[in-house]
């Protein structure tokens, strides 16, 4: 028989947890259903970056607060205990191949200012589920692992939850934080319609000894391969380390011979003189448009179950917080039902939807499918100034396009086929841009 709870919660990341402590916090009675052995350990490619630290995101300015320990996020009204370290950074840097780059943020005035200039933060993400691991379990959530959980089923006003292995949950409510290959979206059938642009495959790998000119700072580096890949470097949050990771929407591709050419010749070669590579990770994940309605038989579908792919931790939390809160109320209420839950829908909507175009962040991935790695050269080679101090998958593509806007004129003179690609860039419908891409990956879900 189904164990009987008011809530029950798939998945134990940053959402999953943060629903759960919350709902328990509420006087709900919670089950948390995770598919890992070990809930704190992570085994995936992972930056672990806080988003941001220096702007708003879903209209929330996050604090850091080290004194006391605490991720402070003051417009919803709540805090996250984090009682583990930091790496603060003071510059996002976009270099090309061979060196050129764009810099938001100015490195060396905003690491003069410590603190008070950072663009963000890198954490530990296994402290940060531990800590929220504890609370959860001092809150009487039941925690339930490892199951690996393949479906739901509404009967009689209530959801029950089936895990491979024979167990059986059951709830008013589930939240659904199975991340971005959530197999509760798959069989629920809410993926359907979302448009699919590729799947994401990065090979990272933990570093100590790498020396860039910017000592902390997150670096994005386009690659001079086909087809088409990135680096992303960022420091990890403890002992010197720093995570570097090839990316590309292109399964199959050579992502360790990439990073062999990139690490051993050329421009950054000299970074890696002395480095020393302490630990292999990877991902896989598909990239979707924002799922238009996160709710169906009494499931909230939360962080990146729902997302394109940018929640990260920060609106992991705050969707947690926000559907656990609303089961809350549905629950108060005796409305087990849509309306009941309203709030977060409305939430979903208002925040996350009419404020933020998926397709914006996207064009984050567009320059290096569009352009050569040598134009990307060219284009970086005439950007002299520093952007505004800003982490955030939205706004930079605003900066950024419009910096190239005040050179789109010299381009035209000197580089008139960049000039032309450039052009047409935000005529072409993403769909057709990421076409190579979307024949090349695997859009069912991905399972670890």
């Amino acid at each position: 028989m189904p164990r009987e709870y008011d809530l029950v919660v798939v998945g134990a990341g940053p959402a999953g947890l943060m629903a759960a402590k919350t709902a328990a916090e509420q006087g709900l009675s919670v089950a948390l259903v995770e598919r890992k052995e070990r809930i704190t350990d992570i085994n995936r490619a992972c930056s672990m970056m806080l988003v941001t630290l220096t702007g708003k995101y879903l209209e929330e300015r996050v604090r850091l607060n080290s004194r006391n320990r605490k991720l402070c996020f003051p417009g919803y009204g709540f805090t996250v205990t984090y009682d583990g370290p930091h790496q603060d950074f003071y510059t996002w840097a976009i270099y090309s191949h061979r060196g050129n780059k764009v810099r938001l943020g100015n490195y060396e005035e905003n690491a003069r200012k410590g603190e008070g200039g950072r663009v963000s933060a890198t954490y530990d993400k296994g402290t940060l589920l531990r800590s929220l691991l504890e609370e959860a379990r001092a809150r009487k959530v039941d925690v339930f692992n490892p199951y690996n959980v393949i479906r739901t089923e509404l009967r009689g006003g209530r959801v029950t939850v089936f895990t491979r292995e024979g167990r059986c949950f059951r709830g008013a409510f589930v939240i659904a934080a199975d991340g971005r290959a959530s197999r509760i979206a798959h069989t629920l059938g809410c993926n359907r319609g979302r448009a699919y642009f590729g799947t994401a495959i990065t090979l990272g790998y933990e570093m100590v000894g790498v020396n860039p000119p910017e000592k902390f700072a997150l670096f994005q580096i386009f690659l001079d391969e086909t087809p088409s890949m990135r680096v992303w470097m960022t420091p990890r949050a403890t002992g010197g380390t720093y995570f570097v990771m090839t990316t590309s929407l292109t399964p199959g591709a050579d992502h360790a011979g990439a990073f062999e050419r990139f690490s051993k010749k050329g421009f950054f070669a000299p970074w890696f003189e002395k480095a020393e590579i302490t630990r292999t990770l990877t991902s896989a994940g598909n990239a979707l448009s924002h799922l238009v309605d996160p709710y169906k038989d009494q499931v909230l579908l939360v962080s990146d179950a729902a997302w394109c792919q940018e929640a990260e931790m920060t609106g992991a939390v705050i969707s947690g917080w926000k559907a656990a809160a609303a089961v809350s109320f549905a629950l108060a209420d005796g409305n087990i039902s849509r309306a009941g839950v309203a709030s977060y829908l409305r939430w979903w909507k208002e925040e996350v939807l009419d404020k933020y175009d998926y397709r914006s962040m996207m064009r984050n991935a567009v320059l290096p499918l569009c352009l050569t790695p040598d134009e990307i050269d060219f284009v970086l080679s005439l950007v002299k100034k520093s952007l505004p101090s800003i982490l955030d998958p939205y706004e930079t593509p605003k900066l950024v396009g419009g910096a190239l806007a005040e050179i789109m004129p010299f381009i035209a003179g000197r580089r008139p086929d960049i000039h032309r690609k450039l052009v047409g860039m935000g005529d072409v419908p993403l769909a057709a841009v990421f076409d190579g891409c979307i024949r090349a990956g695997f859009p069912m879900p991905v399972r670890g």
